[in-house]
Order: structure tokens, then C-alpha cells, then sequence
């Protein structure tokens, strides 16, 4: 009965002048057709679902891809930079040692601090006899590998850096000591001349020998007197034949001492530096003409100041006592 049955499907045209077209299938096809476009349309969406997932996974294999290369190189960069940290260290370890063995401190103990190891060590020997130790070339001494880098540990940078504390506290200590050295001349060589020498002279009081323990530096009357060295006023005041004079305690080795001055323009206990006025050239106390009388004591014992005087030139020995 199904099978006799037929659907019938009019196309009414927009013109009334025009054929109606109509189709007539019988059920059973009609079910037949509408079950293929059904499993066409199934295996369509099934297969655009596929191809849509199968783009997805190639845009993300293609993202990873690129976040991979991106991983390495960075990676290499990474190495690279821990490489080029490892040479560095080399390198300052050696100047370190270099440096150590300049100011004679201790080596350290070879089981502490051991930068550089299963590379080209150099010794403070071998640096220091190159006339470029110093230089940047070291770096070209050593071959280090990428591996070296693991070796670094925080023991090795904390060792590093106690070994260069201990560098600048020492540089430090000699730099506070030679700022406490005398080492110019307590008057300008340019305004003035050494008019009495150090040691045996003929007394220009007495015409008999005796000995001059400092030196007698000429020069215009109110000529400024400065410091050599840094240091503490331990005197100012009159003292016997030195006339107004002013004495200065640099450090536990060295004092100095300036005669017949003019005028003194320091007090007791203050605190000096290298180039400051303490005073001007005068005539007072036992005296001959203007001058400056310089002392320097060494240890309590009176040394030739014309040693400390490294700014004097010697054509302005014009004028020295035989």
C-alpha cells in the first residue's frame, strides 16, 4: 500500500502565465533520498569537524615548534652568557691573585675558593711578568668550556669577593698612609728657594760648623705655608729661636715642624689636609731675613725634608749654604 503512494510536489511559477511544474516520488525513495543527503550531510560535518581539528593541531604543532627554536636559543644565549660570567671570574681571579701577591698578603688555601677549575690556571708569577698582566688579553689565555659554568659556586663568588674586600682594605691602608706621608713642599717652588740646606752647616750666627736639622726655603714675606700631608696641629705658639712656629702630627711616624713664621692660621688639635694654609712666611725668632725653617721627624728622629719635598725642582737651588 506504502509502495503505491507517491508524494507530489507543485512548483507554482510567479506568473500565472506559466506551466506549474510538479515532481511526483513514491515514498519509499523519498525515505531512500532523504537517508542519503541525511548520511552525506553526517559524513560532511564529520569530515569539515576532522579537518577543522586536523588545522588546529598543525597551528599548534607550528606554535610549539616555534616556542621550541625560541627555547633553544635562548637556552644557547643562556650558556653563552654564563660562559663569557665564567671567563670573567677567571679573569678577576687572576688579578686578584696578581694583586695579592703585589701587596704580599696571604695566598689563599689552595682547598678554599678553587675558581677555575679543569681550566688554564695562571699563576701571579707568570702575570706578573708580562708587561700587559693587567690587560684584558687574559682572557685569551684560558679555554673554558660551557661546563666550567657548573663549577661556580656560591662558595667561589663569596670567596672572590672576601679576596677583593681584603685587596681595597689593604690599597685603602695605603692610600690613608700616603695621604698621611709628607710629599710636597710646604711652599711653592715657584715663589720661593731653598736658602739653607740639611746636615753640617757654617752657622750664619756663629761663622762655626753646626747642624741644620731641616731646611731654610726663602721666599716673599706673608708667602702662604701649607700642609704636605694630612695630619693634626700638636703645636702653635712661639718656640725659642724658631720664632712663631707651628708643628704638625701626620701620623705615628711622621711630624713636621715650620719656623719663623709670620703668622700662624691654624689652632692646636685642628685637622689638616694636604694643600691647606696653616701659616705665612715670616721673619720672627732667630732669623736672618724671610724664610720658612721645615722640619721633618721620622720615628722621632729629624731626616731631610728635601726627601718628602717631590715637587721641587732643582734648578731653584740657588741659593744653598756650603
Amino acid at each position: 500500500m506504502l509502495a503505491k503512494r507517491k508524494l507530489t510536489i507543485l512548483v507554482l511559477p510567479s506568473s500565472p502565465h506559466k506551466r506549474v511544474f510538479s515532481i511526483s516520488l513514491p515514498i519509499p525513495m523519498l525515505i531512500v533520498v532523504c537517508l542519503a543527503f541525511g548520511i552525506l550531510l553526517v559524513m560532511g560535518s564529520a569530515g569539515a569537524s576532522r579537518m577543522h581539528r586536523l588545522q588546529r593541531v598543525e597551528r599548534e604543532s607550528h606554535r610549539l615548534e616555534i616556542e621550541n627554536r625560541s627555547a633553544k636559543s635562548q637556552i644557547q644565549d643562556q650558556e653563552n652568557r654564563i660562559e663569557h660570567l665564567s671567563r670573567e671570574i677567571l679573569n678577576i681571579r687572576e688579578k686578584a691573585r696578581y694583586v695579592q701577591n703585589y701587596l704580599g698578603l696571604k695566598p689563599q688555601d689552595p682547598s678554599v675558593g678553587k675558581i677555575g677549575q679543569g681550566g688554564v690556571e695562571l699563576s701571579p708569577r707568570s702575570v706578573a711578568s708580562s708587561s700587559n698582566s693587567l690587560s684584558p688579553e687574559i682572557h685569551h689565555s684560558a679555554s673554558i668550556p660551557t661546563t666550567h659554568a657548573a663549577s661556580l659556586s656560591a662558595q667561589d663568588i663569596r670567596q672572590l669577593d672576601t679576596d677583593l674586600q681584603q685587596i681595597v682594605g689593604v690599597l685603602r691602608g695605603k692610600q690613608e698612609k700616603l695621604d698621611h706621608t709628607p710629599s710636597i713642599s710646604p711652599v711653592d717652588p715657584q715663589q720661593s728657594w731653598i736658602s739653607s740646606s740639611y746636615g753640617v752647616r757654617t752657622s750664619p750666627f756663629t761663622g762655626q760648623e753646626q747642624f741644620h736639622p731641616g731646611v731654610d726655603i726663602a721666599g716673599a714675606e706673608k708667602t702662604p705655608i701649607v700642609a704636605p700631608a694630612k695630619g693634626t696641629v700638636a703645636f702653635v705658639g712661639k718656640d725659642g729661636p724658631k720664632g712663631m712656629t707651628v708643628r704638625i702630627k701626620h701620623d705615628s711616624v711622621h711630624e713636621s715642624t715650620y719656623g719663623h713664621l709670620h703668622k700662624a692660621s691654624v689652632k692646636t688639635g685642628q685637622h689638616v689636609d694636604r694643600g691647606v694654609v696653616i701659616g705665612y712666611m715670616g721673619n720672627s725668632g732667630r732669623s736672618t731675613g724671610h724664610h720658612l725653617h721645615y722640619e721633618i721627624e721620622k720615628n722621632g728622629k729629624n731626616v731631610n725634608p728635601f726627601q718628602y719635598m717631590m715637587d721641587w725642582k732643582t734648578d731653584n737651588l740657588v741659593m744653598l749654604a756650603e
